[in-house]
C-alpha cells in the first residue's frame, strides 16, 4: 500500500507541476484557483477506492468484480454531480473546469486500473 501511495503522490505532484507550468506560462486566462483542489479530490478518492478494492480482493476474490463495478458507478455519479454543480454555479469558468476535470479523471483512472491490474497479477 505504501508503494501505491507514493506513486499516487508522484502522479499528483506531476500533474500539479504540469498545471502550474501550463497555466502560468501559456493558459493563464483559463486558470482557476480550484484546480489544485481537484487534484486533492482525485488523490483522496483514488486512495480510498484502491484500499477498499484491495481489501475486498483479499477478503473475497469472487466479490471483487462486483465491488469494482460499484466503485466505478459511485465515482461516475460523484464526478458528474461535481461537474454539474460547478457548471451551474460558474458558467463563465465551466469550459476550463470541465476540460481540466476530465483530463484529471483520465490520468487517475488509467493509474488506478494499472495499479489494480498489477496488484491482481502479483498475488
Amino acid at each position: 500500500m505504501k508503494k501505491h501511495i507514493s506513486r499516487l503522490g508522484l502522479l499528483t505532484l506531476f500533474l500539479l507541476v504540469l498545471t502550474v507550468v501550463l497555466f502560468y506560462e501559456t493558459l493563464n486566462p483559463w486558470f482557476n484557483p480550484i484546480f489544485p483542489f481537484i487534484l486533492l479530490y482525485f488523490f483522496i478518492f483514488n486512495l480510498i477506492q484502491h484500499s477498499a478494492l484491495v481489501k475486498k480482493k483479499e477478503k473475497s476474490p469472487m466479490a471483487f468484480n462486483t465491488s469494482f463495478m460499484a466503485w466505478f458507478a459511485i465515482k461516475l455519479f460523484l464526478n458528474l454531480t461535481i461537474i454539474i454543480v460547478f457548471v451551474l454555479a460558474n458558467r463563465s469558468e465551466a469550459l476550463s473546469f470541465v476540460i481540466y476535470f476530465a483530463t484529471c479523471y483520465i490520468f487517475y483512472t488509467v493509474f488506478e486500473v494499472t495499479s489494480l491490474v498489477k496488484n491482481l497479477n502479483s498475488k
